[in-house]
């Protein structure tokens, strides 16, 4: 049986072959966005739940503590989550959709929404992780009139930079291991079909 299927595949033309393999490039292709976008709306939903907590939760802060500097953070972070949503949320206005008028506008409009993926994960760290750090020091700064809460107030401080850190980095693996190797087989499956 798979001497007789090797000499079909021998026996067949080269356009054929071509076919199939750009046939079995769009299945793979179709499979790997299919997880890409299962994360990505996972990962939307991830941050829709934790900005609606946050915010809700600095709200009552702000209106609960006594001190001027914590209720102007409370203030910023509010606005900051605000900021998070609308930028995560923003990509859904290029999502391509299934029915496109042909497969390569299809192709050409998911390399375009994975180039926006791409660039909101690796310009995180400048509208994200750099200015959490002078909300948050602002922040625990009203609350370092409790001397006894000193000690929490740093650890606080200390973890908000090591959660920047790792978000940094898991961004940066996200875009090389996620985003950068799909982008490379919609290039490969769009060159296949203008070829």
């Amino acid at each position: 049986m798979e001497d007789e299927l090797i000499k079909i595949w021998q026996s067949s033309s080269n356009q054929e072959r071509i076919k199939f393999e750009t046939s079995k490039l769009m299945i793979e292709l179709q499979s790997s966005l299919g997880r890409l976008h299962r994360w990505w709306k996972y990962l939307e939903l991830v941050e829709v739940i934790s900005a609606i907590i946050g915010i809700l939760s600095f709200a009552f802060i702000a209106y609960w503590v006594p001190f001027t500097t914590s209720k102007i953070a409370s203030a910023l972070i509010i606005i900051f989550l605000i900021n998070i949503l609308i930028q995560v949320l923003g990509i859904k206005k290029i999502k391509p959709s299934d029915l496109e008028e042909n497969y390569l506008e299809y192709l050409k409009k998911t390399r375009e929404y994975l180039e926006a993926q791409k660039k909101l994960l690796e310009t995180s760290v400048y509208w994200v992780i750099l200015p959490i750090f002078p909300i948050m020091l602002l922040f625990l700064i009203g609350l370092w009139e409790i001397p006894e809460k000193r000690y929490i107030i740093v650890i606080t401080y200390l973890a908000t930079i090591a959660m920047g850190i790792y978000g940094y980095f898991l961004n940066k693996k996200r875009v090389k291991n996620e985003i950068n190797p799909r982008i490379d087989r919609v290039d490969e499956l769009i060159k296949e079909l203008n070829g």
